[in-house]
């Protein structure tokens, strides 16, 4: 009987588990996440945890390591929310690139970056090319869920509405909380300031009032997802990556 591909966690293992590891599949997992408000409903990790929970279940099936998540990246419209963290891009770059090189460095043939975070699209677009030219043995595959598939696999998003809140419901249901949503909430519990930014500095489509449900959201209304839509896409995505991983392996 064939035997399972075995994973693990990359923080977790001894020097010497993490050569025998690789060797028996060179591939490596890294979830490029996000500390940023996603709604009442869904964590602050949410980015990262949904990469995570996505590399996991590819990994299930191909073998490889997992890097911790990465948390610290920068982008998108929801800066001056409260616990959000954004850091500056060149610093955000900088992490990426020496990683990825290192990955390289150290034999893995295979390395996946899952963007749970879409900006982190721009700066993966931006960096990865000149480096996937300079190493044509490795395979580097990068993306969010929604663009890491390609026209094989196109997958909708949005921020923490219908599409990443059926998700979220697919992935790790017992991190979600629709009773959340719910109105009535004052400035205080969403602005580090007690006040939402002037008009002028808020991204279109954002809900910016605290006191709606749907704060934060961009996109259909949250309370329309579910772990039966989202859990249709990501399916199909999982199987596509997988087989990308293992052909790529074999070459």
């Amino acid at each position: 009987m064939p035997t399972t591909p075995q994973w693990r966690h990359y923080h977790e293992l001894r020097p010497d588990e993490l050569a025998a590891l690789r060797d028996e599949n060179p591939v490596a997992f890294w979830p490029l996440g996000l500390l940023e408000h996603h709604g009442w409903h869904l964590p602050v990790g949410f980015d990262g945890i949904k990469a995570e929970r996505l590399c996991i279940r590819i990994a299930e099936r191909t073998g490889g390591v997992i890097l911790p998540v990465m948390w610290w990246g920068t982008g998108g419209g929801h800066d001056a929310f409260l616990w959000t963290h954004y850091q500056p891009p060149e610093a955000v770059a900088a992490m990426l690139t020496t990683t990825v090189e290192q990955l390289i460095a150290f034999d893995f043939r295979v390395i996946v970056l899952m963007a749970g975070h879409y900006p982190w699209q721009g700066i993966l677009d931006d960096f990865l090319p000149a480096i996937q030219n300079a190493h044509k043995d490795i395979t580097l595959l990068w993306g969010t869920e929604a663009s890491i598939g390609g026209d094989a696999v196109p997958l909708p998003g949005d921020h923490a509405a219908k599409e990443e809140t059926s998700y979220g419901l697919a992935l790790f249901p017992e991190l979600v909380d629709m009773d959340a949503l719910m109105p009535g909430r004052n400035e205080a519990a969403a602005w580090p300031a007690g006040r939402m930014p002037p008009e002028g500095e808020r991204h279109p489509g954002v809900v910016f009032e605290a006191h709606d449900p749907l704060f934060a959201q961009f996109g259909e209304d949250a309370r329309q997802g579910s772990a039966e839509r989202g859990g249709a896409g990501l399916s199909k995505l999982e199987d596509y990556l997988a087989g990308v991983i293992r052909e790529a392996i074999k070459a």
